[in-house]
Parts: C-alpha cells; sequence; structure tokens
C-alpha cells in the first residue's frame, strides 16, 4: 500500500490487507501540526480492503481523538464500505464522507463550535431556528455594541445510527447559508456575530451544549410558525426551558404561528 501526504488530506492507494495505522500515524502527526482541527484519509484510491486493514481506522481514530482533533475518511469504493460496515466498533466511531471536498467543509463547521467568548461582555445568543432572522435582527437592536456579543448557534442533528462527527452534507450546506445570513443582518447593525454549530442527536441536548460554553445572559428565539422541524422546539424544549429558564429568555410567537400541518 501507499500513503501520500499533501495540505490535511492523506491519501491510501493500493490494498489495505492489514492495520497500517503504525505507518500512517507518522504522517498524521504531521499533518495535525499544520491542520489542528482534524485530518482527512482519502480512501478513494484503494482497490480492496479486508477486515483487519479496516482495523487500521479504528486505531486511527483513537490517536486522533488524543489530538483533541477529527478525523473524516472520504471516498470509501462500495466493496470497502461493506467491509468496513462489517466491524461494529469501526462504524460506529468511523465518519465518513462522500467526498474530500465534503469532508473538508464539515472540519471547516468545526471551527464555529470553538468561537471565542468575551467573559466580560454581556453575552445573547440566537437560535438559528425558527424566524431566527427575525430573532437576530432584534438580538441587534437591544445589544451595546460597546459592552455586548451576540452569539448566534444552529443545531446539526446526528441519527443516533452514525458518529457524531459524520460529515451531513445538505444539512451543512444549510447551517452555512443560515451563518452567512445572520452575517448580513448583523453588519446591518455594525454587529460582528460569534457563530456556534453544535452537533447532537436532539434540539435539547444541542442546546444544552451551547449553553455549557457561551453562558449567555439571554436568549432570543423568535417562531412565526411551528413546522415539522421547529415542533421538536416548541413542544419539547421550550416548555422546559421556559419552566426552569437558565437565564433571561425572550420567546416570541408572532400571531401567524400554527401547530404543524
Amino acid at each position: 500500500m501507499i500513503v501520500e501526504a499533501r495540505r490535511d488530506v492523506i491519501t491510501l492507494r493500493g490494498i489495505l490487507s492489514e492495520n497500517e495505522w503504525p505507518t500512517i500515524q507518522t504522517a498524521a502527526k504531521l499533518l495535525l501540526e499544520e491542520h489542528p482541527r482534524g485530518i482527512i484519509i482519502d480512501c478513494s484510491q484503494l482497490t480492496e480492503i479486508t477486515e483487519e486493514g479496516a482495523k487500521t481506522f479504528l486505531d486511527g481514530i483513537g490517536y486522533i481523538q488524543k489530538q483533541d482533533a477529527k478525523i473524516i475518511v472520504a471516498g470509501l469504493p462500495t466493496n470497502a464500505l461493506g467491509v468496513v460496515r462489517k466491524i461494529r466498533s469501526v462504524v460506529s466511531q468511523l465518519p465518513i464522507a462522500p467526498t474530500i471536498e465534503d469532508a473538508r467543509t464539515s472540519l471547516g463547521l468545526e471551527d464555529l463550535a470553538a468561537a471565542p467568548v468575551n467573559r466580560n461582555a454581556h453575552i445573547g445568543l440566537v437560535l438559528l431556528i425558527g424566524d431566527w432572522q427575525r430573532a437576530t435582527e432584534i438580538a441587534c437592536k437591544l445589544a451595546d455594541r460597546r459592552k455586548d456579543q451576540i452569539h448566534v448557534v444552529d443545531i446539526l442533528k446526528v441519527p443516533r445510527t452514525m458518529p457524531l462527527a459524520t460529515p451531513l452534507p445538505e444539512a451543512e450546506a444549510m447551517t452555512r447559508r443560515k451563518l452567512d445570513d445572520a452575517d448580513v443582518i448583523a453588519k446591518h447593525y455594525k454587529f460582528k456575530l460569534f457563530k456556534h454549530v453544535e452537533r447532537a442527536r436532539t434540539l435539547g441536548e444541542g442546546i444544552q451544549k451551547i449553553f455549557a460554553a457561551v453562558k449567555p445572559e439571554i436568549l432570543i428565539v423568535c417562531m412565526a410558525r411551528v413546522s415539522d422541524d421547529t415542533a421538536e422546539l416548541v413542544n419539547q424544549v421550550m416548555p422546559n426551558m421556559l419552566a426552569n429558564p437558565p437565564c433571561e429568555v425572550i420567546y416570541i410567537s408572532r400571531p401567524d404561528a400554527r401547530g404543524p400541518a
């Protein structure tokens, strides 16, 4: 097997018939020095993989996690994917992307999970759920640029059947568009937004994670219509939050709000 390293990608070529992580680890260590958020293993050039060879990824996951980074496998051929799926300990932990581009996009969003928080500022948090455009506007109107930070967060819900770091190209593209659009709104009010993306199994879990990280003084949520996508927020998360609020909460339900169609 041939191992090539370039930028943030390790490319494997040929047959992966045994655990090759000891060989790959040297390249991984070098790449992580330049790309600490994580690296990609391109498997599109593999012609064959055995179950013993698939254990390469299991050792890789363990090593990368110790570096507090991510590893995403891209371009696994169909036959190789079938072998990987036979090994429960690998498939339950290994994030897999269709292409290198999808993997790189996903790693880029990981950077937003650790947006800086100024503990000397008043922190306002906007959930990019429901009528988040209106919520962002309200946050900007209420905030003082001299002493406040506005943080926006989108929750990427990952099915329990997938590793939490699994790339979700369509959902990630939508998240990126929402973050960019929120930026446009904030710039109109001369604010810089601090953006977060949280991966979680449920909205409630994701919101708990972002509250622990940001510790906001105020949360702003605006609903114009209850849809299938927002029913969990309205019917489960918000009633619990309003009953025992973790901070000041502005929850706006506009007149045209209605139940799921």
